[in-house]
């Protein structure tokens, strides 16, 4: 059993698992909304902005440092961090100009940061503690 977990921790199944994430995150972002729902929690659309983008940052930086490379980890999480960015702006850019229902909002962008920084301070916990 114990091995059977620890084989899902393999590079090739991370790859996987960040291309699916990935793929999903980017369906849900860019579909279009008809019926928004409605909730008590304020700025709860920028909480989910938080919470994809950890994610998204915490799952390619186990890909990242489980692969062998002579690219250093810290030169490796900068440059995801940068490209996260990058896709979060695309999203954002993606959204105002091609799906209807929705706009594009600098405040989804900042929340984005917020979750880039949020998942690079788990990554940073969780070597110290492995």
């Amino acid at each position: 059993m114990m091995q059977d977990i620890k084989s899902l921790w393999k590079p090739k199944y991370l790859v996987v698992v960040g291309v699916v994430y990935t793929v999903l995150i980017t369906v849900a972002l860019l579909a279009p909304i008809v019926d928004p729902p409605k909730t008590e929690i304020p700025f709860a659309d920028k909480i989910v902005h938080i919470v994809i983008n950890a994610g998204l940052f915490i799952i390619w930086s186990w890909c990242a440092l489980t692969r062998t490379s002579k690219v250093s980890v810290k030169k490796s999480l900068c440059v995801l961090f940068v490209y996260t960015l990058f896709y979060g702006i695309l999203i954002e850019v993606l959204q105002e100009y091609f799906v209807p229902t929705r706009s594009a909002d600098v405040f989804d962008v900042v929340a984005n940061i917020f979750g880039l920084v949020l998942g690079a301070f788990v990554i940073k916990v969780s070597k110290k503690l492995i």
